[in-house]
């Protein structure tokens, strides 16, 4: 009787969360290759060559008289290549391209009608505004209630699943779905139960910034030298390698350099590592290491890379996806079994 209950939960656990994974798991899967696809997309503006001679403070001006307090971001400022600005006011976004041989303005791209911003909109909010975010995070709950319970139902034949001791049942339709599903529900426990996790507290923070929506950006303009700054960073920090740059939000706010640190576990966030500078005299106002930080502050920076699969290159990326991909197809066929054992008591 216990574990008919149980089995009644997990199935309808389940099946509630089936539609809310369709879309996750689906929006997961493609965003897990989101740099290749921008890659693809923004290639005209990527894969041109520059001389290397970078113009970077003459882009910045540039970019901060076109947008004026605005919150801005530099994505990427590798020598001899374009330059990418990531720009946010509010809930307008842009993508600004800028030749760095000139610091002149190539191209402007709405972000908020770019493919995988879209969808990863959709990812984190079910395009409903603070309303999404909280389902988001609901429905994932949910999943990780119906995982769980799979763990309870099935832990006897976890290690025997694992191991191949247990075989796909071809005699009827409910027997073969029950044994695939418990086949991919196995394998796929641990990678799950990662995604969901990380989920949750990524849907979590989302949702609570929806409540609380930050003022509107009012940046200043940078009075000092971005290029010379970052000279001196390597100089005084060689082992820090700088990733992205974000000027300051507003008149009493510094710009923070993101970055890594040699030696860094391969799944610590780069924006867990930051030096802040002063726009106006460059000086260094705070450094922050996430290898010196307390244990949950390490295990905080995990969150990001463990759950977009940032590390292990293109084969854990396929992974991702196809784990993406199993939770909507155990929703489903784990309903469908508790639908035909229900028929069959009867």
């Amino acid at each position: 009787m216990k574990n008919k209950t149980l089995l009644k939960y997990h199935s309808w656990f389940g099946l509630i969360a089936g539609l809310f994974l369709l879309l996750m798991g689906l929006s997961g899967s493609i965003l897990v290759f989101h740099e290749q696809l921008d890659s693809w997309f923004f290639r005209d503006q990527l894969q041109q060559k520059f001389s290397g001679t970078q113009q970077l403070d003459l882009a910045v001006e540039n970019v901060q008289k076109v947008y004026p307090g605005w919150d801005t971001r530099l994505k990427q400022f590798d020598a001899g290549e374009v330059l990418v600005f990531d720009l946010r006011n509010q809930k307008k976004r842009r993508y600004v391209f800028v030749d760095p041989d000139t610091g002149k303005i190539q191209k402007e791209i709405n972000a908020n009608t770019h493919f995988t911003s879209w969808l990863l909109k959709l990812h984190y909010s079910l395009h409903a505004g603070a309303i999404g975010r909280i389902l988001v995070l609901l429905f994932g709950i949910i999943f990780f209630l119906s995982l769980f319970s799979g763990i309870i139902l099935y832990q006897k034949s976890i290690l025997k699943t694992l191991s191949f001791r247990v075989r796909l049942n071809r005699n009827n339709s409910r027997n073969f779905y029950s044994s695939l599903h418990r086949y991919v529900g196995v394998w796929s426990l641990f990678l799950n139960l990662v995604l969901v996790s990380t989920g949750i507290v990524l849907a979590y923070t989302v949702a609570k910034a929806g409540l609380n929506p930050l003022p509107a950006p009012s940046g200043p303009e940078v009075e000092i030298s971005l290029a010379r700054s970052l000279e001196e960073l390597k100089e005084d920090f060689p082992d820090f390698t700088p990733t992205y740059i974000r000027l300051p939000l507003n008149k009493d706010a510094d710009i923070t350099v993101f970055g890594k640190f040699s030696g860094d576990a391969f799944f610590y966030s780069e924006f867990y590592n930051y030096i802040k500078l002063d726009y106006r005299n460059a000086k260094i106002s705070s450094v922050k290491k996430v290898a010196d930080a307390s244990f949950s502050n390490k295990l905080a920076s995990t969150v990001m890379p463990l759950h977009y699969a940032e590390f292990g290159g293109l084969a854990m990326k396929i992974l991702y996806c196809l784990i993406g991909l199993s939770g909507p197809f155990l929703s489903v066929s784990g309903f469908i079994i508790w639908q035909k054992r229900k028929r069959k008591g009867r």
